[in-house]
């Protein structure tokens, strides 16, 4: 999809310890979400998310981010929680992960947010079909 463009998801990372330069922050580039189809290559339009433990920082998908070199001697531990539009097929294969019990009992809108959903007209469709066809003929309605 060309830039600039509405963001598909957004992210999260907690920083379960301290945040530094020497430790390898998650590096970002502030309004790139904005920019159009170039490659930034000035490294000095990076910073580092310098937090300590237990913040957070959040950004669009669209923000340029990665991760810091870590020159220190010990290890960085974070937690990052993301979120993309349902249609895209996130990381996690919610077909292969969550049970037909379990997704019998999740209301409809978590249900859609898990990618049991599309982009019309078909981006995420399952074998030709809505996604929801595959679910328990209970959930689906079928």
């Amino acid at each position: 999809m060309p830039r600039p463009r509405k963001p598909f998801g957004a992210a999260t990372v907690w920083a379960i310890d301290e945040f530094t330069e020497d430790n390898g922050a998650t590096v970002l580039i502030p309004e790139s979400h904005q920019l159009g189809q170039e490659i930034v290559t000035d490294r000095s339009k990076v910073i580092p998310a310098v937090m300590p433990a237990g913040s957070v920082v959040f950004f669009l998908g669209t923000t340029w981010h990665g991760g810091g070199s870590n020159q220190s001697a010990a290890s960085r531990l974070a937690v990052t929680c993301q979120y993309c539009e349902p249609w895209l097929r996130p990381q996690e294969n919610f077909f292969l992960e969550l049970s037909q019990e379990t997704l019998a009992a999740i209301p409809e809108q978590l249900l859609s947010m898990v990618g049991y959903s599309i982009h019309p007209p078909f981006m995420g469709m399952v074998n030709g079909m809505h996604p929801k066809r595959t679910l328990s003929r209970k959930k689906s309605g079928s």
